[in-house]
């Protein structure tokens, strides 16, 4: 509001500052609610661009009559799976971290290290709290896009947790 005043000599309400800061954030930030809405576009997209591509998602629904809500997303590229096969060391690390968007969330993340010491990266997946649960859904999706016919290592900065 002052910013206005200084620089245009205009005086606006505070209302009308707090649309405007609104209708900017939703400019660069974009509409969170309409992304989530175009997921399913998403993952159909990424599934044309290679059949090998592995999406997988996960809706909620809380009840008969309510709308399915968004539970959880995986997906892994045919090139990154066929990389980190033919290319990179048998470890894998996985991790989580917050999404700090109004819906919140984790991002979940399989890596490993190429031939150069370099970060691979291997998988994704989007679910609500990083837990066993979401990891125990996470985790065998990555099996079955790199096989389980060759050990491996994971490393995780969790305690005491085992898959099976």
């Amino acid at each position: 509001m002052n910013d206005m005043r200084r620089g245009y000599g205009v005086g606006i309400t505070f209302g009308r500052a707090w649309k405007a800061k609104m209708r900017a954030r939703e400019i660069i930030d974009g509409d969170a609610a309409r992304q989530y809405s175009n997921l399913w576009r998403y993952a159909t997209e990424i599934k044309r661009a290679s059949e090998k591509n592995t999406v997988k998602i996960n809706v909620e629904r809380p009840g008969p009559t309510l709308q399915p809500r968004f539970g959880s997303l995986y997906f892994c590229f045919e090139g990154c799976k066929q990389g980190f096969l033919n290319g990179c060391r048998p470890f894998i690390s996985v991790d989580g971290c917050h999404l700090k968007t109004q819906y919140g969330g984790q991002l979940l993340i399989a890596v490993s290290r190429d031939a150069n010491d370099q970060y691979y990266p291997l998988s994704f997946g989007i679910v609500e709290v990083e837990n066993k649960e979401s990891w125990r859904w996470f985790l065998p999706l990555l099996l079955d896009d790199i096989g389980t016919e060759k050990r491996r290592v994971f490393i995780s900065d969790q305690q005491n947790v085992k898959f099976s």
